[in-house]
């Protein structure tokens, strides 16, 4: 398995920074990458951030996984922060609807 991690074009991990649960999105967030971060089990992180500083790519599962994982956020009455997302990943949240799920910040 540690191989085919070092095949992927991005990665996932979730860190605490401040008491608040953040994402952190690296490279090419795609359908595998994806698949890596559900196979490894049902989080309820309710992350209440997203870093996108070192991602330069999502498609649309990630962007899913990302409404997914910060709903618990939503719930709650927060508003998830969006971390350096880059014009591209801005503009395919504005596409899809979901920009006003986030804030923007940076």
């Amino acid at each position: 398995m540690t191989n085919d991690l070092q095949q992927l074009p991005g990665g996932i991990d979730l860190v605490e920074e401040d008491g608040v649960a953040v994402l952190r999105l690296r490279g090419e967030v795609d359908s595998l990458v994806v698949d890596v971060w559900d196979a490894a089990g049902p989080r309820a992180c309710g992350a209440g951030a997203v870093d996108l500083s070192a991602a330069t790519f999502l498609d649309g599962r990630a962007l899913r996984m990302l409404v997914r994982e910060t709903e618990q956020s939503r719930r709650t009455g927060r508003v998830p922060e969006l971390r350096g997302p880059s014009s591209t990943v801005r503009r395919m949240l504005e596409i899809t609807g979901a920009a006003p799920l986030f804030a923007a910040v940076g």
